[in-house]
């Protein structure tokens, strides 16, 4: 792997100036810009995982407690029933709250590919900051919406904040296939995408503990709301599409981006979309159908694990959000070491195909039967929270194999590849959703029982299919007029 250089470079800036904050220089020491990026797109994901998930815990807290049923048998009788704050004031059924959550999900699908592809053609700055805007008009205004429009609002808002976070993994996809050159993308790939998972314990640990400080869940949607402003801010002053359009890049880091990448032209390219051959590239299904099943698991236990803790394990709200966040957690701190270490350990005894197969697509099924077996261990906490906890620390394989392999597969058109991906794969939060609000509603063991074992074998089909499919090298649609191919 390359070395990540910090050293001075000749530049372009004021060299009157000691430090410049834009430029990512002070004194001596120079911040290469794509690492500033990497940063960026880090904090983009963890600012949008955190709005999307405040819903998940806030919900429970929002929703009247349910009347005790003389004849319903919890699935823990040894716990107490948890507390809730005051203000659970909306007598919403299981399959409403249900359709609140996946309503992210069916506004999230459709924005995938426009995203993606007008990223790869225009550029993702403006596409992000229209979607940054959006994201913090929508937690900002659901509070006061749903206490005078009912579930309508939380519905229609889901769909809002769903359709403009759509755009943003695509982009960020595509910025990784134009910024980031093939040996470092283990590194930086895996830094930028790995902010989800950060996204996720911020918005659970904070959101539970501040949802118990206010004894009310409605001020986490205004500061979350806040922080995404605060982020907006730095978007805009360091973030630009392409290396060639960056005001501050020096011509150093630009000439490195453009031979390490192979790119000859690093700013917009007018080019035609090569649809057919994509759509036909079984390399790319492939990689499609094992991120398909990365994300039902994923989809599903970010949003129910905290109703698991809940239902269940009967844990009060500050401790649901601790115990939701967790596993991912691990997650993200597992994901931090594996971006470094990677191409150092297991690509030192591996090829990265080889590594993609069974690291990647194949943490699916292990993680799948991880999930299943915390339903088996069912009241024992302890248990519950270590198959929990090793289930998403399997799936931090994730980071450093699928979402690279897309950029593998091409330079050109990484966000339109990702967008088409995620937008078949955001079907599988409606699924999950569907599956859970059915199989949920009796809060017994036997109903997520069936889920995770559907989970599993949806694993282990996927994995299969990518064993036999799947490939580590750039696919010929990727090639532009009289490029040179790869050796």
């Amino acid at each position: 792997m390359a070395t990540l250089s910090t050293n001075p470079e000749p530049d372009n800036t004021d060299t009157t100036l000691c430090c410049h904050p834009l430029a990512g220089k002070c004194c001596y020491v120079r911040l290469p810009q794509r690492i500033i990026l990497a940063i960026l797109l880090h904090f983009l994901l963890q600012s949008n995982f955190s709005n999307r998930i405040v819903l998940n815990i806030a919900i429970v807290e929002m929703v009247e407690p349910a009347k005790n049923d003389p004849d319903h048998q919890p699935a823990c009788p040894e716990f107490e029933q948890p507390n809730h704050t005051q203000e659970g004031s909306f007598s919403w059924s299981q399959t409403t709250k249900s359709l609140i959550l996946y309503a992210f999900y069916i506004g999230y699908t459709p924005t995938q590919i426009p995203g993606g592809w007008l990223a790869d053609k225009y550029g993702a700055r403006y596409v992000l900051i229209v979607s940054v805007l959006i994201t913090i008009t929508s937690s900002a205004t659901l509070p006061v919406t749903v206490h005078h429009f009912g579930y309508i609002a939380a519905v229609v808002n889901r769909l809002v904040l769903g359709a403009s976070h759509g755009v943003c993994i695509p982009c960020t996809a595509s910025l990784v296939s134009t910024w980031i050159p093939p040996e470092e993308r283990a590194t930086l790939g895996s830094l930028c995408y790995s902010g989800m998972n950060l996204g996720v314990v911020a918005g659970s640990l904070i959101t539970g503990v501040l949802m118990e400080f206010f004894n009310s869940w409605s001020p986490v949607f205004y500061l979350w709301g806040g922080y995404s402003g605060i982020y907006l801010i730095f978007l805009c002053l360091y973030l630009f599409s392409f290396p060639d359009d960056h005001p501050f890049m020096s011509q150093v880091e630009n000439e490195y981006i453009r031979s390490a990448s192979g790119l000859i032209n690093l700013s917009r390219q007018p080019k035609n979309t090569p649809w057919k051959a994509i759509l036909t590239n079984a390399p790319y299904w492939a990689n499609v159908w094992a991120q398909f099943a990365h994300h039902f698991i994923y989809f599903t236990i970010i949003t129910y694990l905290p109703t698991y803790m809940s239902d269940i394990l009967m844990y009060g709200v500050a401790h649901d959000g601790l115990f939701a966040a967790m596993p991912f957690a691990a997650m993200y701190l597992f994901s931090l070491v594996l971006s470094f270490t990677t191409s150092k350990v297991f690509l030192r005894c591996m090829t990265k195909k080889t590594f993609d197969k069974y690291f990647g697509a194949g943490s699916n099924v292990v993680s799948s039967a991880l999930l299943l077996a915390a339903t088996f261990s069912e009241c024992n906490r302890y248990l519950v929270n270590f198959f929990f906890i090793a289930s998403m620390i399997v799936k931090a394989f994730y980071y450093v194999t699928l979402p690279i392999n897309i950029n593998t597969l091409s330079r050109n058109y990484g966000g339109l590849l990702y967008g088409g991906m995620n937008a078949i794969s955001s079907i599988s939060g409606v699924i999950g959703n569907l599956i859970m609000g059915y199989l949920a509603a009796e809060k017994q063991f036997f109903g997520w029982k069936i889920a995770f074992s559907i989970m599993l074998a949806l694993s282990v089909v996927t994995t299969v299919a990518f064993f036999i499919f799947s490939s580590d090298e750039r696919q010929e649609f990727d090639y532009l007029e009289d490029e040179i191919r790869d050796k």
